[in-house]
């Protein structure tokens, strides 16, 4: 009889046991609501809040159901139209229906399209002539095809880059990579390289805190001119182009077009070093990073640059900038032209040096505000820009 009750107490005790304690298989039941997978995907049809779309060729999703229902409700997006590649983020099963129907948590637009293949034209090769050399090294990939990639340069400069050839499932858009290639052609009027790849790997460049970086020099003569431009910088160069040999040496036009020996073109002269300069943010502006844009525009054309001049500088700064809580910006004046000299001759009528230090603030920093003042330009005019990171 004790036995039988032993027995019966131990059966009651697993009841209980398995009545209120999860099992793993529940665990993994309720967590796997949690979980978050995504496809690719055509947008067919935008009905209100309800959207309809079709996995593309290679995604799972394909294998429940050709056609996929899901609500936008608080997850409206207003560049994706019907037509769109996007990229559908969702959680749970999918449920069985016709479309089928899923939990849907953000959906965006689409720069994987390794599907299918790039047909554009992108640079007319018998227009534009092929370099020798390698103008760009460390890259983000921006877009992928399954016969090309997009990229632009991490430090950001004002061209698109397609890159030739078949980018394996490894990587993904956002991955910064370097690459060997050959074939560079560069269309200076619309903004765009193209070469063709040889190998890719993983870059792990990051920003040095020391370095000048993209001083970009524009020479604009009243008349065609033989130009030398020297630089004399207290540290040491890390890049430049065109090539700097004890100097450069170009055909300026008043437009600012740059011609060097071997008849290549240039919209400005490029370098960039490292400096142990103590950069004085003493004084300057704190701003929003959501406002820094608006903020350069204003400030540059204070300081002379011209809208084109501005908008590349804005071009290159601002991928950098705008994300951030705060930015404290102050523009430099002797203690950069000091540390690098620049020489021009013929001696130039008007020079305008802009050079902003800044840093990333979490907080809204008071501080004095910078003075900005504007110089007139007049005859032959040299415009210098850059910056650092602090």
């Amino acid at each position: 009889m004790k036995k039988k009750k032993r027995i019966l107490i131990v059966v009651l005790i697993i009841l209980l046991l398995v009545v209120s304690i999860k099992t793993i298989d529940g665990l993994w039941y309720r967590e796997q609501g949690d979980v978050e997978y995504s496809f690719r995907a055509t947008v067919l049809e935008i009905n209100g809040n309800s959207v309809i779309v079709e996995p593309i060729e290679g995604e799972e999703e394909l294998r429940s159901s050709d056609k996929i229902s899901f609500s936008i409700e608080g997850i409206a997006n207003p560049e994706i139209k019907a037509g769109s590649l996007v990229q559908v983020i969702y959680t749970g099963e999918i449920m069985e229906s016709y479309p089928a129907q899923i939990e849907a948590v953000r959906w965006e637009l689409s720069n994987d399209f390794r599907h299918i293949p790039y047909e554009e034209p992108w640079i007319d090769k018998t227009a534009e002539q092929q370099f020798d050399n390698q103008i760009f090294d460390h890259i983000v990939i921006t877009k992928i095809y399954s016969n090309c990639f997009f990229a632009r340069t991490v430090i950001p400069m004002p061209y698109e880059i397609k890159l030739n050839g078949t980018l394996s499932d490894e990587w993904c858009v956002g991955d910064q990579i370097t690459c060997n290639y050959e074939n560079v052609y560069y269309d200076n009027e619309n903004q765009r390289v193209e070469v063709d790849v040889l190998t890719v790997k993983a870059s792990n460049w990051k920003p040095d805190p020391n370095a000048c970086y993209k001083p970009v020099i524009y020479l604009y003569p009243e008349k065609e001119m033989e130009v030398s431009v020297g630089l004399k910088l207290e540290g040491r160069l890390t890049c430049t182009y065109p090539a700097y040999h004890k100097g450069w040496k170009v055909t300026a036009f008043p437009d600012g077009t740059l011609i060097d020996e071997k008849g290549q073109s240039y919209n400005y002269l490029y370098w960039e070093g490292e400096t142990n300069v103590q950069y004085d943010l003493s004084e300057g502006f704190c701003v929003k990073g959501e406002d820094t844009a608006a903020f350069l525009e204003n400030a540059l054309e204070q300081l002379g640059l011209t809208r084109r001049e501005a908008n590349e500088f804005i071009v290159y700064w601002l991928p950098l900038m705008e994300q951030n809580p705060y930015n404290i910006i102050s523009f430099q004046n002797d203690i950069y032209t000091d540390a690098a000299k620049l020489q021009v001759d013929p001696m130039p009528d008007t020079m305008i040096r802009v050079f902003m230090a800044w840093k990333k603030s979490d907080t809204f920093t008071e501080l004095p505000e910078q003075e900005l003042s504007t110089v007139k330009r007049e005859g032959f005019t040299v415009v210098e820009w850059g910056g650092t990171e602090l």
